[in-house]
């Protein structure tokens, strides 16, 4: 067994039903025989031919499929989106993260690693006026100076370093600030102020 698998099942265990198959056709048979929805996760360099992979799930719609790499690379998750998968992020993304990134993906939300998220906010979102959108309000002072600093495509590393804050704590007050503005992502947050 890899260590990204062992990774990814020491991460889920007790909260997911991960099956390890070893191979394409498995898979494929496997996806025949049922019918609910199911995540399969993809270590990008297990794989000969992503595209070819990517291709072949195609026609299996109850397959929701979320590609990892040991490094993620902005340009090549665009062209990946693009072929329909649902998110991208590093394969040893920390336990928490893992679980957070499941739930958003079963309840409809695309997945992103932090440097694509805010690549997209800084090429795609410049038009942002910083109007108040109508959540403001329910935020203290220092969440929205966070929420600002995350319209403006600032990562947590930064945000922590600006605000002299701790990486812990900004991850906190971001939560606090997605519950307020009933969003699950950064590029939702960044539209608010559009």
């Amino acid at each position: 067994m890899t260590s990204i698998k062992k990774h990814w099942q020491n991460a889920l265990f007790g909260k997911y039903l991960t099956v390890s198959i070893d191979s394409f056709d498995a898979l494929t048979d496997y996806l025949k025989t049922i019918d609910e929805n199911i995540i399969i996760m993809i270590d990008e360099l297990s794989v000969a031919d992503i595209d070819d992979v990517l291709i072949k799930l195609e026609p299996f719609h109850n397959a929701t499929i979320l590609i990892f790499h040991s490094l993620p690379e902005v340009h090549h998750a665009a062209q990946l989106l693009k072929q329909g998968i649902k998110g991208y992020e590093n394969s040893y993304i920390a336990k928490e993260n893992l679980l957070t990134m499941l739930k958003g993906i079963e309840s409809g939300y695309r997945w992103l690693f932090t440097d694509l998220t805010n690549f997209v906010i800084n090429k795609y979102i410049q038009t942002i006026d910083k109007s108040e959108p109508e959540f403001l309000h329910l935020l203290t002072q220092k969440e929205k100076d966070i929420a600002l600093m995350i319209a403006d495509g600032y990562s947590n590393k930064e945000i922590s370093q600006q605000q002299r804050i701790a990486l812990s704590t900004v991850k906190g007050h971001i939560r606090h600030i997605f519950e307020k503005a009933g969003v699950s992502d950064r590029i939702s947050l960044a539209l608010q102020f559009r």
